[in-house]
């Protein structure tokens, strides 16, 4: 190798070296401290990439052929109207308007909600039916 070759080798070499131990020292002695100071006094970081999922009043009513959930705001109330010619089908379609509506809402519980549900084909439905039952 020639000897200018081997200055310009090594002084990229150096440089290099040079900027990784900078890199390397701010990270270690001033952001990485910062940020698990943040953390653990709980401030997190405000600015998200993705918004969490909610469901607005204008997304509803949401429809299916098996049911149709509505929300009242006056009373804070969801009403479902659920299609079923028999008990079986009935909450067989119940059970996917509560699936679809902790959904929307990004819930694992209905518990604390004020849920109606009601047969839209007028089938006379116990009353443990009519309510949130697994609460």
């Amino acid at each position: 190798m020639s000897p200018v070759t081997i200055k310009v080798y090594h002084s990229v070499l150096s440089l290099s070296t040079l900027v990784l131990t900078v890199a390397l020292l701010w990270f270690a002695f001033i952001y990485y401290p910062k940020v698990i100071n943040d953390y653990t006094t709980g401030n997190f970081p405000k600015k998200t990439r993705i918004a969490p999922v909610s469901a607005a009043t204008k997304q509803f009513p949401i429809e299916a052929k098996e049911y149709r959930i509505v929300y009242e705001t006056g009373s804070n109330t969801y009403y479902v109207f659920v299609a079923g010619t028999n008990l079986d089908a009935y909450l067989t379609n119940r059970n996917g308007a509560k699936l679809a509506l902790k959904n929307a809402l990004s819930l694992e519980s209905l518990c604390t909600l004020n849920v109606v549900y009601s047969s839209s084909e007028k089938l006379a439905v116990p009353e443990q039916y009519k309510f949130n039952s697994d609460c």
